[in-house]
């Protein structure tokens, strides 16, 4: 899988990076979630829990996808920032059992 940073830009207020990446996966499937946050984790010299990964879009026909991605400089900036939802999709949560 090959790593591409598309654009990249700082918000200072909420203390994030913002940043687009371009994946090509020539012979693979679309990568998982858990192993784009870890490579753009080593990208950008950060911790795993620190990467939230906003959306992944396939190329139809093309081994691309594009990411959007969220890089916090604190782990607990996370948890105020982002919807529940996109912390269950990047498993930094887990889910709430519905029989209890």
């Amino acid at each position: 899988m090959e790593t591409t940073i598309i654009e990249e830009k700082y918000n200072p207020l909420i203390g994030r990076k913002e940043v687009n990446v371009l994946l090509t996966h020539l012979g693979e499937v679309t990568p998982t979630r858990e192993a784009v946050r870890s490579r753009i984790a080593a990208l950008l010299n950060m911790e795993v829990d620190c990467v939230v990964i906003q959306s992944i879009h396939g190329h139809f026909g093309e081994p691309k996808s594009r990411v959007t991605v969220h890089c916090y400089d604190n782990s607990n900036d996370v948890h105020v920032y982002e919807p529940k939802y996109r912390l269950k999709r990047n498993k930094i949560i887990e889910e709430e059992s519905k029989n209890s």
